[in-house]
């Protein structure tokens, strides 16, 4: 366990290694995280109206909610659709830029939104199931179902780039290459970046210290300002360097489990070394599924 470690640590150095050679890609969070808070900002303005000049405007929440929910989620896969474009255009030896990016993501859109609908009807069914229990049994239904989503869709986006087909499809390819190629539970992979979680660790750190300093005193609450912004800003790259790494990683090991050439820095033994395939008995079958 302690070598699948440390394997994971080596891919996880090699990944930010190749991201660093282009930071340009950690933009593509950056532009998902400011489209979300517009969306947000937007459905907020439009509660307000709605609350003020139409009766049954409950409902409307309600309904806008979900739609900014796909909203947020079609824009955030298009994005990072565009992002392992502009990761597999640079690894080819052509950058280009954002603009380039999203460009090329086009013929995907239909696709990407597709799988925000799906998605998002998954999540409301989750969470209706999980409003229906209480205390521990709702947080292990919640942890469980989260769980179990979170690793069904680990390679929706590198297949939608790869095949351009729709969510289930997608859902499909992305389980069948978690099965096929790391045994059911795709557990024993390792990934380790303790790069990006140091900056967030130490953004939190600092943002706690900060509260120390709060106080009469002009001087002090200058500082407790100024050091909540920089542990803000401090978690805020962890957390934009770590997405950006995400992304690139996936793509390198659904390439990996296709076949594909992975780029310089990375072999297929090393990412070999970090997974530990667990078989089920019986799995002289288990390729039949």
């Amino acid at each position: 366990m302690f070598e699948n470690i440390i394997n994971g640590w080596k891919i996880g150095k090699a990944v930010r290694g190749i991201v660093m050679k282009d930071k340009s890609l950690m933009m593509y969070p950056i532009l998902s995280v400011v489209i979300a808070l517009a969306l947000l900002a937007a459905i907020f303005l439009v509660g307000i109206i709605a609350a003020g000049a139409v009766a049954g405007h409950s409902l409307m929440l309600i309904v806008g909610i979900i739609l900014f929910y796909i909203a947020v989620t079609f824009s955030s896969t298009y994005i990072s659709i565009a992002l392992l474009i502009a990761y597999k255009k640079f690894s080819s030896g052509k950058k280009i830029s954002i603009a380039e990016a999203l460009s090329l993501a086009k013929p995907y859109w239909k696709n990407a939104l597709k799988w925000a609908i799906f998605y998002s009807i998954i999540i409301m069914i989750l969470n209706a199931i999980e409003s229906r229990f209480r205390g521990i049994g709702r947080l292990a239904v919640g942890f469980i179902g989260s769980l179990a989503i979170s690793a069904a869709v680990f390679f929706v986006v590198p297949v939608i780039l790869e095949k351009n087909v729709g969510p289930i499809d997608a859902m499909k390819e992305s389980v069948k290459t978690i099965y096929h190629q790391f045994g059911q539970t795709f557990g024993g992979f390792a990934f380790i970046d303790l790069y990006s979680a140091m900056f967030v660790v130490l953004g939190i750190i600092i943002i706690i210290a900060s509260l120390a300093l709060f106080g009469s005193s002009i001087i002090l609450n200058i500082i407790f300002i100024a050091t909540g912004i920089i542990g803000f800003a401090l978690v805020v790259f962890g957390a934009v360097f770590a997405a950006t790494l995400g992304q690139v990683f996936k793509l390198i090991v659904y390439d990996y489990a296709n076949g594909r050439p992975l780029p310089k820095g990375i072999s297929t033994q090393m990412i070999s070394n970090a997974s530990k395939k667990r078989k089920m008995a019986g799995s002289s079958n288990a390729g039949n599924i």
